[in-house]
């Protein structure tokens, strides 16, 4: 596995070194349009949620890194120490992916729910393929729920927060005002920063990892390569995915390729991005004028490494599938979520599934010999927004505010233990290792309290079944954090109008040039002539509309 040094991490360039290799296309990314642009309300001051009993695996100072875990709390904290609700009743507009829980007087869970809270509390729960649809008729009614789930993202959702369904939390959480709520003080600066629209806080973001997928790779393939598990660059690269797919099995018969899967979702941060430094979408040149992706020569670059690996094999003929069982063959490398990868079903169960393959996680190089470019995500996720109606109660507000708060309970504490896994006993039980276990029998009770806040300790936690793979593990996402940039637009995604009621459709436009150029039904020699065309359809009036937010916004 990849070696590394837990007391001293050594070889890797910092994120100063990574935006250097795009010239000046992080400029100004640390920077933030704070509360002052408000102008009457201080940044809500950040207080840590408690330590947790257990010593982290692996810290960090690292931007975009987060600590590692490899132990769950043997003790769980309380996070809340106020008292119940007075009785009243608070509601919800939530997403959910799945069958909405059991009824209330069939479900202990709920009942306990609320005598915690000391509420009666009534969401109304919206599958995920009519949210946009049934979050405007929410808002056509004029009667907004107490506490909403947002996608500031979606056009519908965002013009909910624009439209004044949705109270401005600005002066309820300044400086130490916030300090009443402490699950929601348990948010760095950085988050409320980037969420905020016009300045102000509308809605209660969710904390998110920064760097949420990673590669990995089988060793029992490209150990077979002349190139082996570090190649220096993309041609190096090249080389050692074209031999995994000249072998054409693997241990256990199956048929094996260098790649078999390609991602369809271009501008998401793809391995293939950090291997050719192409950057964000949206970046700045050296004149400092703001420029698509596409319109790069790393962009192109890419593009005419993956034609050529397509054309010479390397690819699983599949590999653009949307149906995931229609890819039955094996890869050298695979680009899989965090939480995947390191939880209870990942590198391990992989193993296990498929006798003789072997996996380690893989340090992307650069396609030139030097550091690959990793862009972070925006540092928040999915928020909450409180009803303006609602809040216009300063009593009311405090309860709703008390009731997210709970919901807000960080990792380690006995409310989120509550919230996440349920009643010891009932729906979950305790392992050898102290982590909780479902009971898939009463899982239906749980998933009535989501509400998309979660807050506090963002650590990574490795599942006691991925723990030889822990240092390979820190070695490959340390070294991808400090090669890791934030991007120019963050916080500012919200501010073109064009781009969310057109980014859609402009997305799918580019997705299909993108599959084209790398299947060969498209010439990369038209790619200029795409970017024109992308421009036209809507991406000048989303480049005139981030300009002028990054104006706005002093950067």
């Amino acid at each position: 596995m990849v070696e590394f040094n837990r007391r001293k991490f050594l070889g890797a360039v910092g994120a100063a070194g990574a935006a250097a290799a795009v010239g000046t296309t992080a400029a100004g990314c640390s920077e933030n349009a704070g509360g002052a642009a408000g102008g009457d309300y201080d940044m809500p001051t950040y207080q840590p949620a408690p330590d947790l009993d257990v010593q982290p695996y692996y810290a960090t100072e690292t931007d975009g890194m987060e600590n590692v875990y490899t132990e769950y709390p043997k003790e769980y904290f309380k996070s809340v120490e106020r008292e119940p609700g007075s009785g009243g009743t608070v509601t919800s507009f939530q997403l959910t992916w799945g069958d909405p829980s059991k009824p209330l007087d069939e479900n202990p869970y709920w009942q306990e729910l609320n005598e915690r809270l000391g509420v009666s509390f009534e969401p109304q729960f919206v599958p995920q393929p009519v949210f946009d649809q049934k979050f405007a008729t929410m808002l056509a009614s004029g009667e907004v729920p107490d506490l909403v789930f947002v996608n500031d993202q979606s056009a519908v959702n965002l013009q909910g927060i624009r439209d004044g369904a949705f109270a401005d939390l600005s002066e309820t959480l300044s400086g130490d005002n916030i300090l009443k709520w402490p699950n929601l003080a348990a948010r760095k600066e950085e988050i409320w920063q980037a969420s905020l629209k016009d300045g102000r806080i509308y809605q209660i973001p969710s904390i998110v990892w920064a760097l949420t997928n990673l590669p990995t790779m089988r060793t029992d393939l490209v150990d077979q390569t002349s190139i082996g598990r570090a190649p220096k660059d993309a041609d190096e690269l090249f080389t050692m995915l074209k031999e995994v797919s000249a072998l054409g099995t693997g241990p256990g018969g199956q048929k094996v390729y260098g790649l078999n899967k390609y991602d369809a979702h271009p501008g998401t941060a793809s391995m293939f991005q950090r291997l050719f430094k192409t950057g964000p979408e949206w970046q700045l040149n050296g004149d400092g004028d703001l420029v698509h992706i596409t319109q790069t020569e790393n962009y192109k670059a890419m593009l005419e490494w993956l034609a050529r690996a397509w054309a010479e094999g390397i690819f699983d003929p599949v590999s653009m599938s949307p149906t995931p069982t229609d890819i039955v063959s094996g890869a050298a490398l695979r680009y899989d979520a965090v939480g995947a990868a390191i939880g209870a079903t990942g590198l391990s169960q992989w193993e296990a599934d498929l006798p003789g393959a072997k996996y380690d996680f893989f340090d992307m190089p650069g396609f030139d010999g030097s550091d690959q470019l990793v862009v972070r995500n925006i540092p928040y996720g999915k928020s909450t927004c409180v009803s303006a109606a609602a809040a216009e109660d300063e009593d009311r507000l405090t309860e709703i505010l008390n009731v997210l708060d709970y919901f807000s309970a960080p990792f380690g504490s006995e409310e989120a233990l509550f919230i996440g896994s349920g009643q010891q006993g009932r729906h979950f039980e305790f392992d050898e290792f102290g982590m909780p276990v479902t009971n898939m029998d009463n899982i239906t009770e749980l998933g009535v309290q989501y509400v998309g806040v979660s807050s506090g300790d963002n650590s990574y936690r490795i599942h006691p079944n991925a723990a030889p793979w822990a240092d390979s593990f820190v070695t490959v996402m340390e070294s991808m954090a400090q090669k890791s940039i934030a991007r120019p637009l963050e916080g500012l995604e919200a501010a073109s109008q064009t781009f969310v009621t057109k980014g859609a459709q402009l997305k799918q436009l580019w997705t299909d040039f993108e599959n084209g150029v790398i299947t060969g039904r498209e010439s990369v020699d038209d790619l200029e002539s795409f970017a024109s065309n992308y421009m036209s359809q809507g991406g000048t009036q989303v480049k005139d509309e981030y300009t002028q937010a990054l104006k706005d916004a002093g950067k």
